[in-house]
Protein backbone atom coordinates (compact mmCIF):
# COMPACT_ATOMS: atom_id res chain seq x y z
CA UNK A 1 0.00 0.00 0.00
CA UNK A 2 1.34 3.41 -0.88
CA UNK A 3 2.06 5.87 1.86
CA UNK A 4 0.25 9.19 1.78
CA UNK A 5 2.12 12.43 1.92
CA UNK A 6 -0.23 13.60 4.67
CA UNK A 7 1.14 10.88 6.95
CA UNK A 8 4.73 12.07 6.53
CA UNK A 9 6.10 14.08 9.44
CA UNK A 10 8.48 16.71 8.04
CA UNK A 11 11.88 17.05 9.63
CA UNK A 12 15.29 18.09 8.45
CA UNK A 13 16.61 15.64 5.84
CA UNK A 14 19.76 13.62 6.14
CA UNK A 15 22.60 15.11 4.12
CA UNK A 16 24.67 12.86 1.88
CA UNK A 17 28.22 13.92 1.03
CA UNK A 18 28.19 13.52 -2.75
CA UNK A 19 31.67 12.16 -3.66
CA UNK A 20 33.05 13.72 -0.46
CA UNK A 21 33.66 17.46 -0.72
CA UNK A 22 34.04 17.99 -4.49
CA UNK A 23 33.56 21.74 -4.17
CA UNK A 24 36.97 22.00 -2.49
CA UNK A 25 38.78 18.70 -3.18
CA UNK A 26 38.74 16.11 -5.97
CA UNK A 27 35.77 13.80 -5.61
CA UNK A 28 35.94 10.13 -4.67
CA UNK A 29 39.15 10.51 -2.68
CA UNK A 30 40.03 9.50 0.85
CA UNK A 31 41.00 13.05 1.81
CA UNK A 32 37.62 14.28 0.60
CA UNK A 33 35.65 11.66 2.48
CA UNK A 34 37.73 12.21 5.62
CA UNK A 35 36.96 15.94 5.42
CA UNK A 36 33.24 15.21 5.05
CA UNK A 37 33.27 12.85 8.02
CA UNK A 38 35.17 15.28 10.20
CA UNK A 39 32.58 17.94 9.32
CA UNK A 40 29.81 15.70 10.63
CA UNK A 41 28.60 13.77 7.56
CA UNK A 42 26.92 10.48 8.35
CA UNK A 43 26.07 9.52 4.77
CA UNK A 44 28.55 9.29 1.90
CA UNK A 45 28.07 8.65 -1.81
CA UNK A 46 30.92 7.27 -3.91
CA UNK A 47 31.44 6.00 -7.45
CA UNK A 48 33.06 2.68 -8.27
CA UNK A 49 34.60 1.37 -11.48
CA UNK A 50 36.56 -1.86 -12.08
CA UNK A 51 40.15 -2.05 -13.25
CA UNK A 52 41.14 -4.43 -16.04
CA UNK A 53 42.05 -7.07 -13.45
CA UNK A 54 38.66 -6.76 -11.74
CA UNK A 55 39.53 -4.60 -8.73
CA UNK A 56 36.94 -2.02 -7.61
CA UNK A 57 38.38 1.50 -7.36
CA UNK A 58 36.84 4.87 -6.54
CA UNK A 59 36.48 6.69 -9.85
CA UNK A 60 33.60 8.41 -11.61
CA UNK A 61 34.60 8.48 -15.28
CA UNK A 62 35.63 5.59 -17.46
CA UNK A 63 38.14 7.94 -19.11
CA UNK A 64 41.11 9.19 -17.09
CA UNK A 65 41.61 12.63 -18.62
CA UNK A 66 39.32 14.76 -16.44
CA UNK A 67 40.33 13.35 -13.06
CA UNK A 68 43.93 12.36 -13.71
CA UNK A 69 45.02 14.60 -16.58
CA UNK A 70 46.11 11.58 -18.63
CA UNK A 71 44.34 10.50 -21.78
CA UNK A 72 43.05 6.95 -21.99
CA UNK A 73 40.62 4.51 -20.47
CA UNK A 74 40.38 3.41 -16.86
CA UNK A 75 38.79 0.03 -17.50
CA UNK A 76 41.68 -1.21 -19.62
CA UNK A 77 44.29 -0.42 -16.95
CA UNK A 78 45.31 -2.86 -14.24
CA UNK A 79 45.23 -1.84 -10.59
CA UNK A 80 49.00 -1.35 -10.68
CA UNK A 81 48.63 1.00 -13.65
CA UNK A 82 45.73 2.89 -12.06
CA UNK A 83 47.78 3.39 -8.91
CA UNK A 84 50.34 5.29 -10.98
CA UNK A 85 47.66 7.86 -11.84
CA UNK A 86 46.47 10.60 -9.50
CA UNK A 87 43.06 11.85 -8.43
CA UNK A 88 43.93 15.50 -8.92
CA UNK A 89 41.30 17.03 -11.24
CA UNK A 90 43.98 19.33 -12.72
CA UNK A 91 41.64 21.46 -14.85
CA UNK A 92 39.88 22.57 -11.69
CA UNK A 93 42.52 22.43 -8.97
CA UNK A 94 45.77 22.89 -10.88
CA UNK A 95 48.70 21.22 -9.12
CA UNK A 96 47.19 21.32 -5.57
CA UNK A 97 46.49 17.58 -5.49
CA UNK A 98 49.21 16.12 -7.71
CA UNK A 99 50.14 13.57 -5.02
CA UNK A 100 46.55 12.51 -4.28
CA UNK A 101 46.20 8.76 -4.98
CA UNK A 102 43.25 6.93 -6.48
CA UNK A 103 41.85 4.74 -3.70
CA UNK A 104 40.67 1.20 -4.10
CA UNK A 105 37.32 0.25 -2.60
CA UNK A 106 39.22 -1.84 -0.06
CA UNK A 107 41.17 1.23 1.06
CA UNK A 108 37.92 3.16 1.40
CA UNK A 109 36.63 0.36 3.62
CA UNK A 110 39.52 0.91 6.00
CA UNK A 111 38.18 4.44 6.50
CA UNK A 112 34.57 3.27 6.74
CA UNK A 113 35.51 0.80 9.47
CA UNK A 114 36.56 3.70 11.71
CA UNK A 115 33.07 5.24 11.37
CA UNK A 116 30.58 2.43 12.13
CA UNK A 117 27.64 4.86 12.32
CA UNK A 118 28.19 6.03 8.73
CA UNK A 119 26.28 4.74 5.71
CA UNK A 120 27.99 4.58 2.31
CA UNK A 121 25.98 4.64 -0.91
CA UNK A 122 28.21 2.83 -3.38
CA UNK A 123 27.31 3.62 -6.97
CA UNK A 124 28.24 0.97 -9.51
CA UNK A 125 28.98 2.85 -12.72
CA UNK A 126 27.29 1.67 -15.88
CA UNK A 127 30.48 1.73 -17.96
CA UNK A 128 31.98 -1.02 -15.79
CA UNK A 129 28.70 -2.95 -15.55
CA UNK A 130 28.55 -3.07 -19.34
CA UNK A 131 32.26 -3.74 -19.91
CA UNK A 132 32.71 -6.47 -17.29
CA UNK A 133 29.15 -7.73 -16.95
CA UNK A 134 26.66 -7.00 -14.19
CA UNK A 135 27.26 -10.17 -12.21
CA UNK A 136 31.04 -9.77 -12.25
CA UNK A 137 30.95 -6.19 -11.01
CA UNK A 138 28.27 -6.74 -8.40
CA UNK A 139 30.00 -9.85 -7.10
CA UNK A 140 33.36 -8.07 -6.87
CA UNK A 141 31.97 -5.15 -4.86
CA UNK A 142 29.75 -7.26 -2.61
CA UNK A 143 32.73 -9.46 -1.76
CA UNK A 144 34.57 -6.45 -0.35
CA UNK A 145 31.63 -4.74 1.33
CA UNK A 146 29.67 -7.70 2.71
CA UNK A 147 31.43 -7.44 6.07
CA UNK A 148 29.97 -3.95 6.55
CA UNK A 149 26.36 -5.14 6.45
CA UNK A 150 23.86 -2.29 6.41
CA UNK A 151 26.64 0.30 6.36
CA UNK A 152 26.88 -0.27 2.62
CA UNK A 153 24.04 0.37 0.18
CA UNK A 154 24.56 -0.53 -3.47
CA UNK A 155 23.11 1.97 -5.93
CA UNK A 156 23.08 2.34 -9.70
CA UNK A 157 21.18 3.71 -12.68
CA UNK A 158 21.19 0.10 -13.91
CA UNK A 159 18.01 -1.47 -12.53
CA UNK A 160 18.98 -5.01 -13.57
CA UNK A 161 22.25 -4.77 -11.63
CA UNK A 162 20.37 -3.72 -8.50
CA UNK A 163 17.86 -6.51 -8.90
CA UNK A 164 20.73 -8.99 -9.24
CA UNK A 165 22.43 -7.58 -6.14
CA UNK A 166 19.25 -7.85 -4.08
CA UNK A 167 18.08 -11.25 -5.29
CA UNK A 168 21.48 -12.97 -5.28
CA UNK A 169 23.20 -11.31 -2.33
CA UNK A 170 20.39 -9.93 -0.16
CA UNK A 171 22.10 -6.53 0.15
CA UNK A 172 20.40 -3.17 0.53
CA UNK A 173 19.94 -1.37 -2.77
CA UNK A 174 19.00 1.99 -4.24
CA UNK A 175 17.91 2.68 -7.79
CA UNK A 176 18.97 5.96 -9.38
CA UNK A 177 16.09 6.88 -11.68
CA UNK A 178 17.22 7.51 -15.28
CA UNK A 179 13.94 9.32 -15.97
CA UNK A 180 10.52 9.87 -14.45
CA UNK A 181 7.84 7.87 -16.26
CA UNK A 182 5.10 5.31 -15.69
CA UNK A 183 7.27 2.35 -16.74
CA UNK A 184 9.89 3.22 -14.16
CA UNK A 185 7.23 3.56 -11.48
CA UNK A 186 6.05 0.03 -12.24
CA UNK A 187 9.63 -1.25 -12.11
CA UNK A 188 10.30 0.55 -8.83
CA UNK A 189 7.20 -0.98 -7.26
CA UNK A 190 8.27 -4.45 -8.42
CA UNK A 191 11.86 -3.97 -7.30
CA UNK A 192 10.94 -2.36 -3.95
CA UNK A 193 14.43 -0.92 -3.35
CA UNK A 194 15.45 0.50 -0.01
CA UNK A 195 16.11 3.86 -1.67
CA UNK A 196 15.10 5.73 -4.80
CA UNK A 197 17.48 8.45 -5.97
CA UNK A 198 16.23 11.24 -8.23
CA UNK A 199 17.78 14.25 -9.93
CA UNK A 200 16.02 17.38 -8.69
CA UNK A 201 15.57 18.39 -12.35
CA UNK A 202 13.15 15.51 -13.00
CA UNK A 203 11.36 15.37 -9.65
CA UNK A 204 7.68 16.27 -10.20
CA UNK A 205 6.58 19.73 -9.21
CA UNK A 206 3.53 18.54 -7.27
CA UNK A 207 3.79 16.46 -4.11
CA UNK A 208 0.94 14.14 -5.06
CA UNK A 209 2.90 13.01 -8.14
CA UNK A 210 5.84 11.69 -6.08
CA UNK A 211 5.59 7.92 -5.88
CA UNK A 212 5.02 6.45 -2.44
CA UNK A 213 6.31 3.04 -1.50
CA UNK A 214 8.56 1.11 0.89
CA UNK A 215 11.62 3.10 -0.16
CA UNK A 216 13.21 6.26 1.14
CA UNK A 217 13.65 9.12 -1.32
CA UNK A 218 16.99 10.78 -1.99
CA UNK A 219 17.51 13.75 -4.31
CA UNK A 220 20.65 15.27 -5.84
CA UNK A 221 22.45 17.68 -5.94
CA UNK A 222 21.38 20.46 -3.52
CA UNK A 223 23.81 23.03 -2.13
CA UNK A 224 21.36 25.45 -0.50
CA UNK A 225 20.27 24.73 3.12
CA UNK A 226 16.80 26.22 2.73
CA UNK A 227 16.17 24.21 -0.41
CA UNK A 228 17.30 21.05 1.39
CA UNK A 229 14.90 21.74 4.26
CA UNK A 230 12.07 22.40 1.81
CA UNK A 231 12.50 18.92 0.32
CA UNK A 232 11.75 17.35 3.71
CA UNK A 233 8.19 18.73 3.54
CA UNK A 234 7.77 16.79 0.29
CA UNK A 235 8.58 13.41 1.79
CA UNK A 236 12.25 13.44 0.77
CA UNK A 237 14.46 11.77 3.38
CA UNK A 238 17.96 12.34 2.03
CA UNK A 239 19.60 15.16 0.10
CA UNK A 240 22.94 14.82 -1.68
CA UNK A 241 25.20 17.84 -1.64
CA UNK A 242 28.58 18.88 -3.00
CA UNK A 243 29.02 21.30 -0.08
CA UNK A 244 28.53 19.15 2.98
CA UNK A 245 30.86 21.29 5.13
CA UNK A 246 28.92 24.49 4.39
CA UNK A 247 25.52 22.81 4.62
CA UNK A 248 26.25 21.44 8.09
CA UNK A 249 26.69 24.98 9.35
CA UNK A 250 22.90 25.23 9.33
CA UNK A 251 21.70 24.34 12.87
CA UNK A 252 18.74 22.16 11.82
CA UNK A 253 20.80 20.15 9.33
CA UNK A 254 23.64 19.80 11.84
CA UNK A 255 21.24 18.60 14.52
CA UNK A 256 19.80 16.01 12.16
CA UNK A 257 23.29 14.72 11.39
CA UNK A 258 24.17 14.48 15.09
CA UNK A 259 21.01 12.73 16.24
CA UNK A 260 20.00 10.70 13.22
Amino acid sequence: MRQKLANHTPQAPHLVAHRGVPASMPGNTLIGFEAALQAGARYLELDVQLTADGVPVLYHDSDTLRMSGVAGGLLTRSLAQVKKLRASFPARFGDRFTNNPIPSLLEFCELLAVWPEVTAFVELKRASLIHFGRANMVDATVKILRAFGDQAVFISFDAAAMEYACWNHGVRIGWVLPEWNADNQVRAEAMAPNYLFCDTDILPEHDHDIWRGPWQWAVYVVDDPDQALAFSTRGIDLVETDRIVDMLQHPLLAKRARHG
